[in-house]
């Protein structure tokens, strides 16, 4: 019987070969169920406008909607704030000039938020109404809007996008690449990484700011669309899980100033108007929000997140079936609240150690409540609309806060190690530029699955050999 003992030998070393490389494969894999009923995501970064010059007067005279947040321009303090300089912009204009963004130090004064109308510019002194915003304060009134949410550094629109999708910014103007942001430190890396789909629409690899992420052209084909393409996905079924609609491009409907911002806000209406007219209305959440300030004037001085300062205050909408009505959030946010709540969404690690301190917006949803039936405004709308819910029968207040971030929950962990999980910013010299050996292609490949593919294949040869070996003693 010697013949099957060897045998018997043979398969046991090739089983232990096998376990001993299955130890050392590092797959990652994200919960199949999400920690809500939210399965899709649809983000949307506007440009260069601050909370007070959309909504600084938000809901005006509208006193039926009893929204409690500064009015007029009160300052949190009690105190009106001094600026003379204030003006509406007048019914039928729909733009300013383009204030100064290079100042953004001056306007903030060290917290005194009084270096606009110098610095900026007087237009930075200008703040629209629903004359102009209809839509955009018709969604505020029906669903929810945060009245706390500064862009994530006081600086510009490159550093604020990058950090929007990296939690870091390696730039502090808008200047570059390079130097230039792993893919692999990126929320779309991360995502690849724990199997939910993700693409960008309107934008592709070369284009801004994905030009910035080294390593994101081998993923260029199915991971870009065009925003025809985005209609198409949610005609068809084949939304991602994570959509990222870029408002850039060549159409002017970013609301940059000085463009018209009705063009921005009819585009922004038909992205939102097609979710909701599609089959995943039930089960997404839309989120809105501005990169950065763009000069215009903000009352509430910005705080530090990490030893960092944020940048001034931005609008910030939640569109969902789940949104609570009417709502306005104090949370104090900043755009990695979006990349928090897609983790945590998502049973993901926290990118880094900012965006696992930035509170989540969790509190503009009501999940207890059967999914709201979608309401469609176009260009012809006008505010105030109609209530869906009498705001009396509402089961929660229509004024709320939370402090809620993925650094107080235990089961999430810092994906990144220390070194990487910095929000500082690098110098953007040449010995700070990131080289391509340094990036990986996904991150999702570990040094230890490749080591564990070599054992399996090593083990395979051992096995062979003997067999050979065995056969020709045989013959």
């Amino acid at each position: 019987m010697p013949s099957v003992k060897n045998g018997a030998s043979i398969i046991c070393l090739f089983l232990i070969m096998l376990i001993l490389a299955g130890s050392l494969f590092t797959v990652s894999t994200a919960s199949d169920e999400t920690q809500t009923p939210i399965k899709h995501v649809i983000y949307i970064m506007m440009e260069n406008h601050s909370f007070d010059n959309f909504f600084g007067v938000y809901p005006g005279n509208s006193t039926s909607l009893g929204i409690e947040i500064p009015t007029n321009l009160i300052n949190r303090s009690g105190g009106v704030v001094q600026v003379p300089q204030l003006s509406a912009v007048p019914p039928g204009t729909f733009n300013t000039q383009n204030p100064g963004e290079s100042v953004y130090r001056q306007d903030f004064d060290n917290g005194a938020m009084d270096g606009f109308a110098t610095y900026s510019g007087p237009q930075a002194m200008t703040y629209f109404t629903s004359s102009q915003l209809a839509i955009e304060w018709d969604w505020a009134e029906e669903y929810g809007l945060g009245d706390n949410y500064f862009s994530s550094v006081l600086a510009q629109t490159t550093p604020n996008r990058l950090f929007s999708l990296a939690g870091y910014t390696p730039v502090m103007t808008d200047t570059g690449p390079p130097p230039y942001v792993p893919f692999n430190r990126t929320i779309f890396s991360q995502l690849s990484e724990y199997g939910v789909s993700w693409k960008v629409y309107g934008g592709y690899a070369s284009s801004y700011p994905m030009n910035f992420f080294l390593g994101i052209d081998s993923y260029s084909g199915t991971n870009f669309g065009s925003w025809g393409s985005f209609q198409q996905d949610l005609g068809n079924g084949n939304l991602p899980e994570f959509s990222y609609v870029s408002s850039l491009g060549s159409s002017d409907v970013d609301q940059h100033p000085s463009d018209n911002v009705t063009f921005g806000e009819v585009w922004l209406s038909g992205i939102v108007n097609e979710v909701m007219q599609s089959q995943y209305w039930n089960s997404s959440v839309i989120f809105i929000n501005y990169d950065e300030g763009g000069g215009y004037y903000d009352q509430v001085p910005p705080p530090m997140l990490d030893g960092m300062q944020l940048g001034f205050r931005v609008p910030f909408l939640v569109i969902s079936p789940f949104s609570k009505e009417g709502y306005v959030s104090h949370t104090e946010m900043n755009h990695d609240s979006i990349l928090g709540f897609v983790e945590y969404n998502w049973n993901i690690p926290a990118l880094n150690s900012f965006v696992s301190d930035s509170y989540l917006p969790l509190d503009f949803f009501d999940f207890s409540q059967t999914p709201r039936a979608p309401l469609i405004f176009t260009d012809s709308s006008t505010f105030p609309a109609p209530i869906q819910i009498p705001f009396h029968q509402l089961n929660y207040s229509r004024i709320g806060s939370s402090d809620i971030n993925l650094a107080n929950l235990k089961d999430y962990t810092t994906k990144q190690t220390t070194s990487q999980s910095t929000s500082s910013y690098p110098l953007t010299s040449t010995n700070n530029m990131t080289s391509l050996s340094e990036v990986s292609n996904s991150g999702s490949v570990s040094y230890g699955v490749i080591l564990g593919v070599v054992i399996t294949i090593a083990a395979l040869t051992v096995v062979a050999g003997i067999i050979q070996n065995k056969k020709r003693r045989a013959t």
